[in-house]
């Protein structure tokens, strides 16, 4: 099966991880942020993930794509993520843009040409969160993320690097926070760093440094 992809997608970052924890091998096509033809040929309209199966059919809706690889993994994994995780989602994304979105396009694969570093600086630069602004107030929210960090280990109550997490709530708390990584001045708390560099080697899902 072959997904497309962005490298800092937290939504593909899921798909990948449940793939790689239940052992099921995709061929993973990083697009270029700025390709409009390639999703929109396959499902009509510019989105990832995509995940094209061996028949020929694609999916578009992680969620859905995350039951297909359990079902098909003959899994006993739940496919609904706890009101706790999705409560923690909701307040993450802050953070995340505010660090990953005048990050990202250093380094990442989809960002490979200066076109498709136009187009995100594009479709999600604002006067709310202007690139240039933000790397200006990095000490200050880098702070912030400090404490989110401190909270967010706390409520996995992580031991020896290990949680009682569902396969699904484990993929949402690794997708958003693996994106934090490519600021080094962020302190990572012990236990939940522990915990996710573990995640990373055990479903080869590699942390945005």
């Amino acid at each position: 099966m072959k997904l497309y992809s962005y490298s800092h997608c937290p939504f593909c970052a899921r798909v990948k991880y449940v793939a790689g924890k239940l052992g099921i091998k995709l061929d993973d096509v990083v697009l270029d942020y700025d390709d409009t033809e390639t999703p929109t040929k396959l499902i009509g309209k510019k989105m990832v993930p995509i995940l094209e199966k061996d028949d020929g059919t694609v999916m578009s809706e992680s969620n859905e794509i995350i039951s297909l690889f359990i079902e098909l993994a003959g899994s006993s994994e739940s496919n609904k993520p706890t009101q706790g995780a999705i409560e923690w989602q909701g307040g993450s994304f802050a953070p995340l843009l505010q660090i990953g979105l005048p990050r990202w396009p250093l380094d990442l694969k989809e960002f490979k040409t200066e076109s498709s570093r136009i187009a995100w600086e594009d479709n999600k630069q604002s006067t709310e969160l202007n690139f240039v602004n933000l790397i200006a107030s990095t000490p200050e929210i880098v702070l912030q993320v400090n404490e989110f960090l401190i909270g967010t280990e706390k409520q996995l109550n992580i031991n020896n690097g290990k949680t009682s997490l569902s396969l699904l709530d484990s993929a949402i708390y690794f997708s958003i926070l693996r994106g934090l990584y490519c600021e080094p001045t962020i302190t990572w708390p012990e236990q939940l760093n522990q915990w996710m560099n573990y995640q990373a080697l055990e479903s080869h899902v590699p942390l945005l440094r």
